[in-house]
């Protein structure tokens, strides 16, 4: 199980502009923490990619209450990254996705007021060396095709696109999101 492998690992991270983050396992009772990250951080970086209409709907959809529950269920492990108390940005993964040794980030969102600070690679350093300490060999993502500025970040982080995969969300809704993979 995902969680008990948090226990104990290094849990605080330098910034290469100073700034300490602290990273914690989330539990189901954070929820209100990742839903209001997440309505923070998406207009800001869907807004003029994604109809007001399907915006809306996918946060309905992943963050509700209920959702970010199940997700947690299906050993979707959530990290909310914290600078002086105060969250500045979360992650999700899972161990084993589709392959023993493969890490999958499902999520990585940093508020606005952070992004462009090194928060980004922090979190990205951190489960690296977490997925190094549980005998992962990869990370796994997926990302928007039409979101330029995360594609370049990872990119400039080591990975590369293998593919693309097209997602059903229903209500008439549906992303292209490039798989992009970091071996280590």
């Amino acid at each position: 199980m995902l969680k008990k492998d948090w226990r104990g690992f290094q849990n605080k991270k330098m910034c290469p502009n100073q700034l300490n983050i602290e990273f914690r396992q989330s539990s189901s009772k954070d929820w209100r923490i990742i839903q209001s990250i997440a309505h923070t951080t998406w207009p800001v970086t869907y807004g003029q990619l994604l109809s007001a209409g399907q915006l809306e709907y996918m946060l309905d959809l992943t963050y509700s209450e209920e959702s970010i529950k199940q997700q947690m269920d299906r050993e979707h492990q959530f990290i909310i990254g914290y600078h002086a108390g105060e969250p500045l940005g979360f992650a999700s993964v899972e161990k084993q996705y589709n392959a023993p040794a493969n890490l999958m980030i499902h999520k990585l969102y940093i508020l606005p007021s952070f992004q462009g600070k090194g928060m980004g690679k922090a979190f990205l350093d951190y489960l690296t060396a977490f997925a190094i300490k549980t005998g992962h060999d990869m990370l796994t993502l997926k990302v928007f095709i039409k979101n330029q500025n995360a594609i370049r970040f990872y990119n400039h982080l080591g990975f590369h696109s293998i593919g693309e995969e097209v997602t059903d969300l229903g209500n008439g809704y549906a992303v292209l999101d490039y798989i992009m993979i970091k071996k280590m």
